[in-house]
């Protein structure tokens, strides 16, 4: 008996693009307080929780931004391999991922914890390192697993 296998082809389909240029002048970003202002027009306005990955090239330039999940007011689901997929595709360096908490808080919960273990284990798996993992607040408030939390366990730094 013979079966019939498709044939596919998987691309990155553009839909739009923004102009990023760093504080410093140059096109990479360098630190979370950079990260967390690049991505914190993407949440502008959103009344639900949303996930955003970012992916780098090697020398920590913005490639893609895309939503990855988008949630309630107070949580949203996410899986690793939505996480990585545009990051595979996209042949990214490393990644920033990117979430709001439109109540304003930035505390992580222990879903984000948990969420952050798992991307980090998974990049290491891949050898696409997990840069960061920022939570967005309002007025500029943010917070950096890597800056902030002991969640991250391997010391990628962000002028490697």
């Amino acid at each position: 008996m013979r079966k019939r296998v498709i044939c596919v082809r998987t691309c990155l389909v553009r839909e739009a693009s923004v102009l990023y240029e760093s504080e410093n002048g140059k096109r990479s970003i360098t630190s979370p307080e950079e990260a967390a202002k690049f991505a914190a027009s993407f949440f502008e306005g959103s009344d639900k929780e949303m996930i955003y990955v970012c992916t780098l090239n090697g020398n920590n330039e913005p490639v893609t931004m895309e939503m990855v999940a988008k949630g309630s007011v107070n949580w949203c689901k996410a899986d690793i391999s939505q996480i990585y997929k545009t990051a595979i595709i996209s042949n990214a360096a490393s990644i920033i991922c990117f979430h709001n908490h439109p109540s304003g808080c930035i505390e992580p919960s222990g879903v984000d914890k948990l969420i952050t273990e798992k991307m980090e284990t998974a990049g290491r798996y891949l050898d696409i390192p997990l840069r960061d993992h920022i939570i967005i607040g309002e007025n500029g408030n943010f917070y950096s697993f890597r800056r902030d939390g002991t969640e991250l366990e391997t010391e990628t730094e962000w002028f490697e």
